[in-house]
C-alpha cells in the first residue's frame, strides 16, 4: 500500500499515473484503479462494512472523512487529489510542501491519524480532522468482555471472508496473537495455508526500497510476501497493542490501577510474559514515573489516540495483509475490566486465552511457554503437533 503523490515520475514505484497537470501518482503493485464518474480512484486494501464497491466510492467522493472500517487507502482525483482512508488509517502519511506525500518516507511532516489530506496542482497539502473513535467509558465483567471482542472478531472474519479471492495464508509463530488468528479462521473455513516457512518474493518496487525505506519499518522484517502473484497474509499485527499487552500503553493502564508489573513477575516467574516483558527494552516503561490520572477516562483516551498512530503491517505490491486486532474497539473493551482481569492479562494474556477457547480450547497446546520462546522451534512444533 506504498505510494507517493509528487512532481516526478519516480523510476523506484513500478507504476507512474500523472494525475494532474505537473503531478503523479507513483505506487506499488496491487493498487486498483477505477473510473468513477468524474472522478479517478486509486484503492488498494479491503474495506469490512457490508457495502458495494460502487457506494463504497460514491461515500468516499461525497465525504472522505474516514469512517469505514477495514484498512485500505484510496487517493481521489478530481480537481484536487484527496487521500483518505479507513477509519483507524492503517500506515503513516508524510508531506513535504510543495514537494511530496508518502507513506514510504519517515523523515518528513507528519500527518497525525485523526487527519486526511487534499493535495491541489502544486502540491500544496491541506490537512483535515475527524475524530476517529467514539470511546466507551463504563465498567465490563471479563465474560462481557470476551463476548464483545469475539463478535468483533466474528464480524471481521465473516465480512472479509466474503470477499476475499485471494490465496489465504497465516504463518503460526507459536505466539499468542496468530493462534488467536489461527482460531478464528478455522471457524469460518478450511480454505487456507498454514505456512512454515519465510518466504520475500523480490520485485521492482521491493528491491529499489528496501535497504534505505523500506526495513525501517520494523513489520516489514517480519513478513512474508508473494510480490507479484495475488495472495492474503492474515496477521497477528497489532496484536500486543491492541489487546493491551504492549509494553508503553500498557504500563499507563497499570500505573492507573497500582499495579507492579515487575513485582507481579518476580512472585510469577513461570508467567507467559516473564521474559518479554522483563527486556531492558520494555522494563523501562514499567519503571518509569507513573502518570498521574485523575480518572481512567483518561487512561482511555491517551491509549487510543496512541494506538491510532501505531502503524505495523499494511499491505506490500499483490499481498494483502488482513489484520483483525486493528480495531480500536479492541482496547478500548479490554480496558474496562476489573483490575484483576487486567493483571491475568498482564501475566498470562488470560482475556486472548478466553477466546481461543471459545472457538477450540485444543489448539492452546500450540502456544509457546512464554512470549516470543523458541524461535522457529516453535514452528516445527506446531507442524509436529498438527
Amino acid at each position: 500500500m506504498f505510494f507517493e503523490i509528487s512532481k516526478i515520475a519516480n523510476e523506484a514505484y513500478p507504476n507512474n499515473h500523472r494525475v494532474l497537470d505537473e503531478v503523479y501518482f507513483n505506487c506499488d503493485l496491487g493498487w486498483e484503479k477505477h473510473s468513477h464518474g468524474e472522478y479517478i480512484i486509486f484503492y488498494k486494501g479491503y474495506v469490512l462494512d457490508q457495502i458495494s464497491q460502487q457506494d463504497f466510492f460514491d461515500k468516499i467522493i461525497k465525504d472522505p472523512t474516514p469512517k469505514h472500517r477495514g484498512n485500505f487507502l484510496a487517493v481521489i482525483v478530481g480537481d484536487k487529489i484527496t487521500v483518505t482512508n479507513d477509519s483507524c488509517r492503517g500506515s503513516p502519511l508524510q508531506f513535504a510542501q510543495k514537494q511530496k506525500i508518502t507513506n514510504l518516507e519517515q523523515d518528513l511532516t507528519p500527518v497525525w491519524s485523526d487527519k486526511y489530506v487534499t493535495i491541489d496542482n502544486q502540491l500544496m497539502v491541506e490537512q483535515h480532522q475527524f475524530t476517529p473513535y467514539k470511546a466507551q467509558y463504563q465498567d465490563i465483567s471479563f465474560d462481557d468482555a470476551v463476548d464483545q471482542v469475539d463478535r468483533i472478531f466474528c464480524e471481521s472474519f465473516e465480512s472479509f471472508l466474503s470477499k476475499n479471492t485471494r490465496p489465504l495464508k497465516l504463518f503460526l509463530s507459536g505466539g499468542i496473537d496468530t493462534l488467536t488468528m489461527y482460531s478464528y479462521l478455522k471457524k469460518f473455513t478450511n480454505n487456507f495455508e498454514l505456512i512454515d516457512y519465510e518466504y520475500m518474493k523480490f520485485t521492482h518496487f521491493y528491491t529499489k526500497n528496501w535497504h534505505s525505506k523500506i526495513r525501517k519499518f520494523w513489520g516489514y522484517t517480519q513478513m512474508h510476501s508473494w510480490g507479484d502473484v495475488p495472495a492474503t497474509l492474515l496477521t497477528g499485527g497489532c496484536g500486543d497493542e491492541y489487546n493491551l499487552r504492549g509494553p508503553y500503553t500498557l504500563s499507563k493502564l497499570t500505573a492507573y490501577h497500582n499495579i507492579d508489573v515487575i513485582d507481579l513477575l518476580e512472585q510469577n516467574k513461570d508467567c507467559y510474559h516473564y521474559t518479554y516483558f522483563n527486556k531492558d527494552k520494555n522494563k523501562k516503561h514499567f519503571k518509569a514515573p507513573h502518570d498521574q490520572w485523575e480518572s481512567r477516562d483518561q487512561v482511555i483516551d491517551f491509549v487510543l489516540n496512541n494506538l491510532i498512530n501505531d502503524h505495523q503491517h499494511w499491505h506490500l505490491d499483490e499481498t494483502i495483509c488482513f489484520t483483525p486486532n486493528k480495531d480500536l474497539r479492541i482496547p478500548n473493551t479490554i480496558m474496562r475490566m476489573p483490575k484483576q482481569d487486567i493483571i491475568d492479562q498482564v501475566l498470562n494474556a488470560e482475556f486472548n486465552k478466553q477466546l481461543i477457547i471459545k472457538n477450540n480450547a485444543d489448539d492452546l497446546k500450540m502456544l509457546s511457554r512464554q512470549k516470543n520462546h523458541a524461535g522457529l522451534e516453535n514452528v516445527l512444533r506446531i507442524k509436529n503437533a498438527l
